[in-house]
């Protein structure tokens, strides 16, 4: 599995979490890229940035 396809995966599964808290795809978007941004500047783990988001 690729990065890009672990990323897509990831991002599908809180998807799927956030509308079950009534959130909105836009917002959990913003949050997951946002939270990705920073890890990557911080070169934090990706595990460690799951935990984050």
């Amino acid at each position: 599995m690729t990065d890009t396809d672990t990323s897509a995966a990831e991002l599908r599964g809180l998807l799927g979490f956030a509308r079950g808290l009534g959130l909105d795809d836009a917002t959990v978007r913003e949050l997951y890229e946002a939270v990705g941004r920073e890890a990557a500047d911080a070169g934090v783990a990706d595990d460690d940035r799951m935990a984050e988001v």
